[in-house]
């Protein structure tokens, strides 16, 4: 990564991320953040070298604890940032398995128009630094989340697989040292996928996990839960009383009207709109509406650790933990309605051909048929009352716009408050999702649309407008974190290998899960011109082929397969070159942990 890139930004971080320093929403942004930036170029789909702005003589910059800005830009704000004593206030917005180009800026893909409509996440892009490549440590839900709280590589966490409770409690967390170190009081909300045995603030209230030991993860106040799924199951008939789960609570306490009259409880229209079981005819369009959405739950949480913290001089922390839009991806009413008059851009390489013609956009009826899910019939003529609808690229677009007002709706408390304006607010994805992509969904694969997530930086010293394509992973959120509040690297726990994004990034990034790892570098397109660069990935999968792979993948041979691809030339990886590039290959080979590859 180039070092005027780093001179320039304030912060930023990988996977499916955005990162702002927010003094105001929507229109706000323009009135408060009216910098002059860089802007990085492109030729022939990949990155030109920015090594013109490395020259003193052309540009100055000046550093603070909270931001790089330019020296010659912001005389008023740099003075005011200069005086500040106080680390700014942190809200960390997670979505969970949100996918790269579904960020609410990518309006073409690879097979069509994208119509996302986010004007939340769109307004920061517009008046911050947009990050496409970057990259989750490991592209499933505990394992990528353990990361971030530990800030250790996937490797070294423990949680190898999608079991929280893996966790070794031995490890600290970012939470912890932010809380201990930095002062701040730390909060999170909704799916966070850790470690159950906090004990402070358990999984499930008013119990602990049997032959777990308590550990503190470091949060001051929570209020923690289930996913979309396991909301769903009953606790078990010996601790009906202990096993709490606070979603799980608030839907056996609501009473939801079907359209026939007839009410029902909200958990029994939850279930049969997720899995179509429960009571005939439970999920209809009256019977499930936003006021019991579990994204709409988290958001309303947040607000209210919000109000409840302490009024005193300490800066918060707070992690929303958003459910969405993890499958099984369901929509209300309304929420399918608003996308049901847009075509939509079909799969990769889709396995279902017939429902997907090459080139074609896709309705929201043709995406459920690929989806291969029971979906209930629309007609037309009654659109009023559509049924909650279920899979498909239409649906797992509808609630990421909602998420997108939800989030709004958070920063806008904030606003209200008069915190704003000293709140890093970061957005970001776990991990991503394949969405059909070369027949296959899901994540926990080495694809782009698996392991690749948004990343937007907005705010006091950030170049405005700007994309940034270099590899950054989300791991570095933590040593961000812990850098805006002034906690320093010699108070990092033994093992931590966050970085700040604030200083000098790292020259590669690593991804892995179950049997394959990659790495990915930025490097120059040929040995003889370093003028060009583009990403280099090498992906590694162990004694069986990668799963999900293009048509066009190599065969797997024994004992590896091993492949590179040109990220920025060929995003969905048609192309294999570790045939004609074996130079990359050596250098890149060396990166690999252990017993992958070498």
């Amino acid at each position: 990564m180039h070092s005027s890139w780093r001179n320039c930004l304030f912060a930023g971080v990988a996977g499916g991320l955005l990162l702002f320093v927010a003094t105001g929403v929507h229109s706000n942004f323009d009135s408060i953040w009216p910098c002059s930036f860089l802007r990085l170029g492109r030729q022939g789909g990949r990155r030109l070298s920015l090594s013109s702005f490395n020259d003193p003589n052309t540009r100055s910059y000046k550093s603070s604890p909270a931001s790089a800005v330019l020296e010659d830009d912001l005389p008023g704000h740099r003075q005011q940032t200069h005086q500040q004593t106080r680390p700014p206030n942190i809200l960390f917005l997670l979505l969970d398995q949100w996918r790269y180009d579904w960020d609410g800026h990518h309006t073409e893909t690879q097979t069509g128009p994208l119509p996302l409509q986010t004007p939340f996440l769109w307004e920061m892009g517009r008046s911050g630094t947009r990050f496409t490549q970057a990259y989750t440590p490991s592209p499933f839900c505990a394992p990528a989340r353990a990361c971030l709280a530990s800030g250790m590589e996937y490797e070294q966490t423990g949680v190898l697989i999608n079991r929280p409770n893996n966790w070794n409690p031995d490890h600290t967390t970012i939470y912890k040292l932010l809380r201990d170190v930095g002062g701040y009081h730390t909060m999170t909300c909704g799916k966070d996928d850790l470690y159950y045995n906090d004990f402070r603030f358990p999984h499930y209230q008013n119990y602990k996990m049997r032959n777990l030991p308590d550990i503190d993860l470091g949060f001051s106040d929570a209020i923690r839960q289930d996913g979309k799924v396991r909301v769903m199951k009953d606790p078990p008939a010996h601790n009906k009383k202990q096993l709490n789960e606070p979603y799980r609570d608030f839907l056996n306490s609501q009473v939801v009207q079907m359209m026939n009259g007839t009410q029902i409880s909200a958990r029994d229209a939850y279930i049969a709109c997720m899995t179509g079981e429960g009571p005939e005819g439970g999920c209809d369009a009256t019977s499930f509406p936003e006021s019991i959405y579990p994204d709409d739950f988290v958001r309303d949480r947040a607000i209210d650790l919000l109000k409840r913290k302490p009024s005193d001089s300490k800066p918060f922390f707070m992690q929303v933990n958003f459910p969405g839009p993890h499958h099984p991806v369901v929509v209300t009413s309304s929420m399918a309605r608003s996308v049901m008059d847009r075509l939509w851009p079909p799969p990769v390489n889709p396995q279902q051909v017939e429902f997907a013609p090459s080139g074609e956009a896709m309705t929201c009826q043709q995406q459920w048929k690929l989806s291969g899910k029971k979906h209930v019939r629309v007609d037309p003529a009654k659109m009023k009352l559509v049924h909650p609808q279920k899979e498909g690229r239409c649906n797992y677009g509808a609630e990421i716009e909602h998420i997108d007002r939800l989030m709004s709706s958070i920063v806008e408390q904030l606003k209200a408050t008069g915190e704003l304006a000293n709140t890093v607010v970061v957005v970001a994805g776990d991990h991503g999702e394949n969405l059909g992509d070369n027949g296959t969904s899901g994540k926990g694969i080495p694809w782009q649309a698996s392991v690749s997530v948004p990343l937007l930086i907005s705010g006091p010293g950030v170049p405005r407008d700007q994309v940034h394509e270099g590899p950054v992973t989300t791991l570095d959120l933590g040593g961000t974190f812990l850098d805006l509040a002034g906690v320093k690297p010699t108070a990092f726990a033994r093992g931590m290998t966050t970085t700040s994004l604030l200083g000098p990034l790292r020259g590669h990034v690593s991804s892995g899960y179950d049997n394959w790892r990659l790495v990915v570098k930025e490097m120059p397109t040929s040995p003889d011109n370093d003028q060009l660069v583009t990403s280099y990935k090498l992906i590694c999968c162990m004694n069986r082929a990668c799963k999900g792979a293009p048509p066009s993948t190599p065969k797997f041979q024994k004992p590896w397969q091993l492949l590179l691809y040109d990220v920025i030339g060929d995003p969905i990886h048609e192309v294999s070159l570790a045939d004609s590039r074996p130079d990359v290959v050596e250098q890149l080979k060396v990166l690999l942990p252990d017993g992958y590859c070498r």
